[in-house]
């Protein structure tokens, strides 16, 4: 669970932005996001913040960046992609579904290794960890290896460390890297590859060793458009995407703020 409930958090936040969580006056227009699994506390609290501000009413989806991007690219209505990797963004652009003209990419996130919080061995750097010995009676979970973000860069940095092959078997596979976050969390998994700011949220797991970012492609949320959706209030939303209340938001939660963002 998270270490200080969500929503009592978000109001302190909106509070030192300035901003009131009282809802707005008047709603003038709404904005579809459909984001990554991983971006569900922060984007919140900037979507909050939005409606606050502008009077537009936001509606978001979160879920594997995968499945999101299959939805969008059948139709699914949504106005907003916030992928967590660029792979994904490339995909719906390659097929004419995305305005790249609109794009941003202002955030980013490292990878960690979990166990759950009652499990012996104290915290070490990646180059000493074991991972063979680790999940010897158990299983690592991790995202979709082949789809998710999340496991994709969990794959990229296994292969990189030499030990994909002989604990690929160890793999837990699932949908996306909040489901992989709550197996290590209830105890079903012996460690699990995820994101350090899920990891850092979450009371029942504890952090064993950061990844480190050369393994690995860079973890950025690039944002875009969705074709045909260029309307005001999607410009006001991503406008205040890359805003210093935004950015104030996804810093407190521990994700990088990029300082050459898109």
């Amino acid at each position: 669970m998270l270490r200080l409930p969500f929503l009592r958090w978000a109001a302190i936040l909106l509070a030192a932005m300035g901003l009131s969580v009282a809802p707005a006056r008047l709603v003038a227009g709404e904005v579809s996001v459909f984001a990554a699994a991983s971006l569900a506390e922060a984007l919140t609290v900037v979507a909050k913040a939005f409606e606050a501000q502008s009077g537009h009413r936001v509606t978001l989806t979160f879920a594997g960046s995968s499945a999101l991007a299959r939805q969008i690219a059948y139709g699914a209505p949504a106005d907003v992609f916030v992928s967590a990797n660029t792979g994904w963004v490339a995909h719906l652009n390659d097929r004419g579904v995305l305005d790249l003209s609109l794009q941003q990419t202002h955030y980013g996130n490292d990878l960690a290794l979990i166990v759950p919080v009652g499990s012996e061995g104290a915290a070490s750097d990646w180059r000493e960890v074991d991972l063979l010995s680790l999940v010897a009676k158990g299983r690592l979970a991790m995202a979709l290896v082949d789809a998710v973000p999340a496991g994709i860069y969990g794959r990229q940095t296994l292969e990189n460390s030499g030990v994909w092959q002989e604990l690929a078997p160890q793999v837990a596979q699932v949908d996306n890297v909040r489901v992989a976050l709550s197996l290590v969390a209830l105890g079903e998994v012996a460690a699990g590859l995820v994101y350090a700011t899920d990891a850092r949220a979450e009371d029942r797991v504890r952090i064993v060793a950061m990844v480190p970012r050369a393994l690995h492609d860079p973890i950025v949320y690039p944002a875009a458009v969705v074709a045909g959706q260029d309307r005001p209030e999607v410009r006001a939303f991503m406008k205040f995407w890359g805003s210093g209340s935004a950015r104030t938001a996804f810093d407190a939660l521990g994700f990088r703020v990029l300082e050459d963002a898109e």
